[in-house]
């Protein structure tokens, strides 16, 4: 397009300041404007007659693919100019629209049917059935918030729950429920300074490590020095710490303990380092018990009877080993080896340290025969007494704990005969 503007800039420098030259002037700036109109006028006609040939020309393209149905994909070298843009438009990718779902959560049954059966008034058969039956639900129990681990102490316990949220117990709750290290209890006032448990649910046996061991009504004497100390219980058993006779000196701050007083002590199971007095402690003393010289106890006017043997055989002064989970039994046992004429060595079966083979052959060196009782033991158990048993003069298992079937296992190996009797 034409720049009008200096044509108009050299009139007026030609100009001069006269009322007929300025009148020319401004009537000639005139006439080029009207020229300059006229010229912008014919050429954006022209722009638009472009234009809408353009577009007819688009349209009867347009009209003649419809038409004659071109496959644009089956005849490529014939693309017109509209259809390779339409082309390229359908190639551009679309815009995606991610929709986040939201995590479809899981459900766990076994949690819901254990909150169900917690919750529940009543005793706790089913539940107990369920754990006997599947011993790996008992751990499902403390994902629980509700759900307290109790941990054993020397005197009393604690429990956690998931939320490592800690209550502690005295000796006394402990005498009630007696739980062991790893029990399950739900508790009442959880957040009060009186917690209250309303169910316990016990460890499966298999499941079940001790914590602390505990030495019942011991008799607390004075020795040749004027010092309390306890070396035996009520029923003549010596203190054995760590498979070792101890005494154990009771501690001047222990005030409410005098001589002939009963007591319960009680120490961690580990053992760190060589076992010093301080590392047990009196978990309880025995109140005193009033006695009425006119009052015949019903204790002493039902005497318990003597054990009768089944079998007639003859120690001669042997000692019989006997491994058994937890010690069971211990007076029952003892009982029967004494009226065989023999003395007794006692050693819990669940063992779960390291080296248990080197652990029981040190237990049991002082044994001639020993047994071990089948339903009351570890794997691990059986394996090492089996590697050891030809240290002994004679090795044999019992079934289960009744009292013929330990019998019957000592006269075995005091006989030398099969270890195990099928169909016993």
């Amino acid at each position: 397009m034409y720049d009008y503007r200096e044509d108009i800039k050299q009139l007026l420098n030609v100009t001069g300041n006269t009322h007929n030259e300025l009148k020319i002037a401004a009537e000639a700036i005139r006439v080029i404007l009207k020229i300059a109109e006229k010229n912008g006028n014919e050429q954006q006609q022209t722009v638009s007659e472009s234009e809408e040939e353009q577009k007819d020309d688009q349209s009867e393209q347009t009209a003649q693919l419809k038409t004659n149905k071109v496959d644009v994909k089956t005849v490529p070298e014939q693309k017109s100019d509209l259809v390779q843009e339409t082309t390229v438009a359908k190639e551009e990718p679309e815009l995606q629209i991610e929709v986040t779902k939201r995590p479809t959560l899981k459900i766990d049954r076994t949690l819901q049917t254990l909150q169900t059966m917690l919750t529940a008034k009543g005793d706790s058969k089913a539940l107990e059935a369920w754990i006997k039956k599947e011993p790996q639900i008992f751990e499902k129990l403390f994902e629980m918030v509700m759900v307290y681990k109790v941990s054993t102490r020397r005197m009393g316990f604690k429990a956690y729950n998931k939320n490592n949220k800690e209550l502690k117990f005295n000796e006394f709750i402990r005498n009630q429920y007696n739980p062991r290290n790893g029990d399950a209890i739900i508790v009442n006032n959880a957040h009060s300074d009186t917690p209250r448990i309303v169910k316990l649910i016990r460890r499966p046996d298999e499941l079940y490590v001790p914590n602390t061991i505990t030495f019942d009504q011991g008799v607390v004497e004075m020795n040749d020095e004027g010092k309390l100390v306890v070396e035996h219980d009520v029923n003549g058993h010596e203190l054995v710490v760590d498979g070792r006779i101890f005494t154990y000196k009771v501690p001047l701050q222990a005030f409410n303990v005098k001589e002939g007083s009963l007591v319960r002590l009680r120490w961690y199971a580990r053992p760190r380092g060589i076992r010093l007095n301080d590392d047990i402690s009196i978990a309880w003393v025995y109140p005193e018990k009033h006695e009425h010289p006119n009052v015949t106890s019903k204790k002493e006017s039902t005497p318990k009877a003597a054990f009768k043997p089944a079998i007639e055989f003859d120690l001669a002064g042997k000692t019989v080993g006997i491994v058994v989970g937890r010690e069971l039994y211990r007076d029952k046992y003892e009982e029967i080896i004494k009226a065989h004429g023999g003395e007794m060595i006692m050693v819990d079966a669940f063992y779960h340290r390291r080296d248990p083979e080197r652990y029981f052959a040190r237990r049991l060196s002082g044994a001639d025969y020993v047994v071990m009782v089948q339903n009351q033991n570890k794997h691990n158990t059986s394996y090492a007494l089996a590697k050891i048993k030809d240290q002994f003069e004679g090795f044999a298992v019992a079934k289960n704990l009744t009292g013929i079937q330990v019998e019957q296992a000592i006269y075995r190996a005091y006989k030398g005969l099969p270890a195990f009797v099928t169909g016993q």
